[in-house]
């Protein structure tokens, strides 16, 4: 994606150069040039594979969930896969004017990377709303679209010193001087790191905070599911990947680790938005959900406001389920809160069911394990 400025060209001349010597360093030459350009077709041809696949998943998820958010990954997706066809069709076909190849590459590059910024920013301001109180809030706020802005700055005045260059060996492609490049990267690994750092700092807060299993559990998990994870891969591979780019970018073929950085940066995008879904439809296809954070201790005192009953005693939660047919049935489900006490693993239910007539006999009980 980011070349050096007269990196083609000298490739070309180091190609066409000495044809016909028969010493083994330029030989050996010619044929790193030419494994470096192989490497780098068939890396554009599977993560224009990958945009693809990820495009559809994006869409298939707006469409199903009604969730704008995953706009912010298929519109990166979407425009890197135009960015990959673009080059794909440059390597099959030569053309004689590089204008239309370099335009099409302006146009698809200027929406592949910086909805993955809006992307974390919006997320990271929802969830500091939510955990935290209005001032820190406003402040995190503040910061994450200061960072934003500036890396997406950065990144158009990078974007618009391109220019493109013939080559009679690979066609059209595009250079760059490198002026903006490394501000770009910096403030890139910024809004990631930033974003990644202020929820591990929410997260801190809400252990320090907990009271019970209940509501520690629940709002650990929360946060774990707004992307803690993702947000961590998307910084480390920033943080990994960059400064192989930056110290690699005169040697040909290293400007894969572009696309590289950018199918992790698309892929965890995804993730990000999805995640909620996924683990829904897990819980649907009868998978057990997995406690992320089961270890607080904590007593048993969760009922549901539809079964709960309002004449509980102190000691005894009682939950009342009537059913709607002919043959009504009274379900009292009685807990005894005290055999849980002590981190207990089981406990005994007592299960009355009661036909609603003025026989007795038809009183059914039944014990069972929890």
């Amino acid at each position: 994606m980011y070349i050096n400025e007269n990196k083609v060209n000298n490739y070309s001349e180091s190609l066409n150069k000495d044809d016909d010597m028969k010493n083994g360093d330029g030989i050996t030459d010619n044929n790193t040039l030419l494994m470096a350009t192989r490497i780098s077709t068939i890396i554009v041809i599977l993560s224009w594979y990958i945009y693809g696949k990820y495009a559809y998943f994006c869409l298939k998820g707006l469409i199903k969930y009604k969730n704008l958010n995953f706009l912010f990954p298929l519109t990166a997706s979407l425009f890197a896969f135009a960015n990959n066809s673009n080059d794909i069709v440059n390597y099959i076909y030569h053309q004689s004017d590089c204008y239309k190849f370099w335009l099409i590459f302006e146009i698809s590059a200027t929406l592949n990377w910086a909805p993955i910024s809006w992307l974390q920013a919006y997320r990271l301001i929802l969830i500091s709303k939510i955990y935290l109180p209005k001032v820190p809030a406003i402040i995190i706020t503040i910061f994450a679209i200061i960072f934003s802005c500036i890396y997406c700055t950065f990144y158009f005045l990078n974007l618009s010193l391109f220019d493109y260059t013939m080559s009679d060996d690979i066609g059209c492609s595009v250079t760059n001087p490198g002026t903006w490049t490394i501000y770009l990267m910096i403030f890139d690994i910024i809004d990631s790191v930033f974003s990644m750092t202020t929820i591990c700092i929410i997260i801190i807060i809400s252990l320090i905070k907990l009271k019970g299993l209940r509501t520690g559990s629940d709002r650990l998990n929360n946060l774990v599911e707004q992307g803690i994870i993702e947000l961590i891969i998307i910084a480390t591979s920033k943080l990994i990947i960059y400064p192989i780019i930056r110290t690699s970018s005169s040697i040909p073929g290293f400007d894969i680790f572009w696309d590289v950085l950018s199918v992790i940066v698309i892929v965890n995008a995804f993730n990000l938005v999805n995640f909620p879904y996924k683990h829904s439809n897990d819980i649907k296809g009868n998978v057990k959900k997995r406690n992320k954070y089961n270890f607080f201790n904590s007593e048993l005192s969760y009922c549901s406001s539809d079964l709960c009953d309002s004449n509980n005693d102190g000691n005894n939660k009682e939950k009342n389920l009537t059913s709607n047919d002919s043959n009504k049935y009274k379900l009292n489900i009685i807990i005894d809160k005290d055999s849980f006490q002590n981190q207990s693993v089981s406990g005994t239910a007592t299960l009355s069911c009661s036909k609603n007539s003025n026989k007795n006999d038809n009183n059914l009980k039944r014990h069972s394990y929890i």
